[in-house]
C-alpha cells in the first residue's frame, strides 16, 4: 500500500522570506542540506532581498583579519554611527571564520568587495603543500579553492575587483615590469581559468586596491619614486592612468608622509596623515594632520584637496593606519599589531572630534599579531 503525502511544496518566495530573516550561518547551513536549497539560495532575488534586508536593519561593520604565522582568524563588530567627543567605547568583535595556510604579507589579502575577500596564497589542503588562490565570504564562513597561475615569473600581484553590472567578480594578476604580464581571472563562470590580456604600460601595483563602481584603483611607481594611480574598468578590462603624481609613501621605504587609497563618499580619495606635537604649557600636545584629496570630475580629473588638523587630547600608544573613511565621511585609523588594548580611532572632520573605541575578543595566541583592518563592511550572503 503506497504512503498517501499530504504535505503542501511551500512555495519559495516563502522560503526565501523565511531564510532572509534568519542568520547567516543558520542560511549558509541550509544551503548545504542539498543541491535543490544551494538552487535557492543561489537565486538573484533571494540575494536582493537579503541585501535590501540587511541594509536596511544592520548598520555597516568594521571586519578584522588577524595573521600569526599562517593562521588567519576573521571577526566584525557594529561600526559606531553617532561618535561623541573625545567619548570611549568598548565594543566585543564576533569571530567569522578561520583559514590556515597564508604567508602575513599585506599583499596576500585582497578586499572585501561586495563581501568577499581573497587571499592570493593559501594552503587550505591540511595533506597537501600547494598554495593555491582562495576566496571567501566571512559572513557565512564559507571559501573556496582558486586555480592557481601557472607562470615561471614569480609571484605577481593580485588584485579583485567586482563588476556591479554584469555582478561578476575578476582577480587582476600583474607581474614585475620586467616580464610584463598582466593575467585576469573571472569568479563564477562555468570553467574559471586565468587568461593573458594586453596592457598598454608595463607596470607593478605597490599599493592595495580599490574597488568604486566597477573601476578598481592602485597605485604605481612613475619614476624616482613618483607615485601614479591606475583606473582598471572591471567589465571592459581596459586599463588607464590618472594625472596623479605625488611622493606620499605608497611604500613603507620612503620617508614622506604615509598615504592610501579610500573611498570618499563614492569618489576616489587620496588620504596622507601625519602626527604633530607643540609644546602646551607645561605639556605638550598633540594633533594629527590630514590631507585629503577626492577626485570630483573623472573626465577632466579635477582634484580637490582639503585639510584637517585636529587635536587628541587622549593617549593612544602604538603603531596606526589609516584604514579607510566611513559612508559619513569619518576617517578611521587602526592599530596595526594586537596589544594588551587594542583601539580603533574614529576621526570627524567636520566636527574635529575624536572617539576611541576599544575592540575585545580576538583570540590572538599572543601580543604582536598582525591585524587587517576594512570599514564599512556589508554582510553579504553570496553562496559560495
Amino acid at each position: 500500500m503506497e504512503r498517501e503525502d499530504n504535505s503542501d511544496v511551500i512555495p519559495i518566495d516563502i522560503i526565501h522570506e523565511i531564510l532572509s530573516r534568519s542568520c547567516n550561518k543558520s542560511i549558509a547551513r541550509f544551503g548545504l542540506v542539498s543541491k535543490f536549497c544551494a538552487f535557492i539560495l543561489g537565486r538573484p532575488e533571494f540575494t536582493e532581498l537579503f541585501l535590501s534586508r540587511s541594509s536596511s536593519n544592520q548598520p555597516p561593520r568594521v571586519l578584522f583579519a588577524t595573521n600569526y604565522y599562517s593562521k588567519w582568524r576573521l571577526y566584525s563588530c557594529p561600526q559606531p554611527q553617532s561618535p561623541d567627543e573625545n567619548h570611549s567605547l568598548i565594543v566585543s568583535a564576533d569571530f567569522h571564520m578561520e583559514l590556515v595556510g597564508g604567508h602575513m604579507k599585506p599583499k596576500n589579502i585582497c578586499g572585501p568587495v561586495s563581501g568577499l575577500l581573497y587571499f592570493s596564497n593559501m594552503r587550505i589542503s591540511k595533506e597537501g603543500i600547494v598554495k593555491v588562490p582562495v576566496i571567501c565570504n566571512p559572513s557565512t564562513g564559507q571559501y573556496t579553492g582558486l586555480p592557481q597561475l601557472r607562470t615561471k615569473i614569480g609571484e605577481p600581484r593580485s588584485l579583485l575587483g567586482y563588476d556591479p553590472i554584469c555582478k561578476q567578480y575578476k582577480v587582476l594578476a600583474i607581474s614585475k615590469p620586467a616580464y610584463g604580464e598582466t593575467h585576469i581571472l573571472t569568479v563564477g563562470t562555468g570553467k574559471v581559468s586565468w587568461r593573458k590580456i594586453q596592457c598598454p604600460v608595463h607596470h607593478y601595483p605597490i599599493s592595495e586596491g580599490i574597488c568604486i563602481n566597477g573601476v578598481l584603483y592602485y597605485v604605481t611607481e612613475h619614476n624616482k619614486g613618483v607615485a601614479v594611480i591606475v583606473c582598471f574598468d572591471v567589465r571592459y578590462e581596459k586599463l588607464w592612468f590618472l594625472d596623479f603624481k605625488r611622493s606620499y609613501r605608497f611604500k613603507s621605504t620612503c620617508s614622506t608622509m604615509p598615504c592610501k587609497l579610500i573611498n570618499y563618499k563614492g569618489k576616489l580619495g587620496v588620504i596622507s596623515w601625519d602626527w604633530f606635537s607643540e609644546p602646551y604649557g607645561r605639556r605638550r600636545r598633540s594633533s594629527l594632520v590630514f590631507s585629503l584629496e577626492t577626485l570630483e570630475d573623472a573626465h577632466k580629473q579635477e582634484w580637490v584637496e582639503r585639510g584637517y588638523c585636529i587635536p587628541v587630547d587622549i593617549v593612544v600608544e602604538g603603531a596606526f593606519s589609516v584604514v579607510g573613511v566611513t559612508g559619513n565621511g569619518e576617517i578611521i585609523m587602526s592599530m596595526d599589531y594586537t596589544s594588551k588594548t587594542f583601539y580603533v580611532l574614529f576621526f570627524n572632520l567636520e566636527r574635529k572630534t575624536l572617539e576611541r573605541v576599544e575592540i575585545r575578543g580576538f583570540e590572538a595566541p599572543k601580543n604582536h599579531t598582525r591585524v587587517y583592518t576594512f570599514v564599512d563592511y556589508a554582510e553579504d550572503l553570496k553562496f559560495i
